[in-house]
């Protein structure tokens, strides 16, 4: 990874030892950035993407996961037809009610309980509700299954091999 630049004290030789250090500043990037942009692609109904911004110490590398749609969930009600939509990254990555043990969770104003106007969030016979066909069906929630977390914990994991692998050590 390192590498020599021999220079005398000619014009003409520190002007050849700077572009061979702005050559390898530039390689240094690039291989930088294409760690960044290996550490991997995650999802289905998520999709995730890594921004990459060049800084002086090499790449700024930022996770980026977007929802693919929202889901609108339905249901009856004495008061008559609900519907919410849901974000499929947020309900994936921390759940709801009793299964939602994200350990994560509570830094974001996440878990269970949180939902705007849940009643039995924390009901251990959970709860029972209509569907707009008039089916009744019962929950405890739904569990987490955190990509967001598991992406980047990957990708952590996987730097120093990666790294191996783009710069040759």
């Amino acid at each position: 990874m390192s590498r020599r630049i021999k220079a005398t004290l000619s014009q003409s030789s520190i002007q050849q030892a700077i572009r061979e250090i702005e050559q390898y500043k530039q390689e240094m990037l690039t291989k930088c950035r294409t760690v960044a942009e290996n550490l991997g692609n995650y999802g289905k109904y998520i999709t995730f993407r890594i921004e990459t911004t060049p800084k002086n110490s090499g790449v700024k590398a930022v996770m980026v996961a977007t929802n693919t749609g929202l889901i609108k969930s339905e249901w009856r009600t004495q008061d008559g037809d609900k519907s919410v939509d849901v974000s499929t990254l947020l309900m994936a990555e921390f759940g709801s009610g009793l299964r939602a043990n994200n350990p994560n969770a509570s830094k974001f104003g996440m878990g269970t309980g949180t939902f705007p106007g849940q009643t039995h969030a924390e009901d251990p016979e959970g709860w029972w509700y209509m569907d707009l066909e008039g089916n009744w069906h019962h929950s405890y929630g739904v569990s987490p299954t955190m990509p967001m977390y598991k992406a980047s914990k990957e990708m952590l994991d996987n730097v120093t091999k990666i790294v191996r692998e783009v710069f040759g050590t």
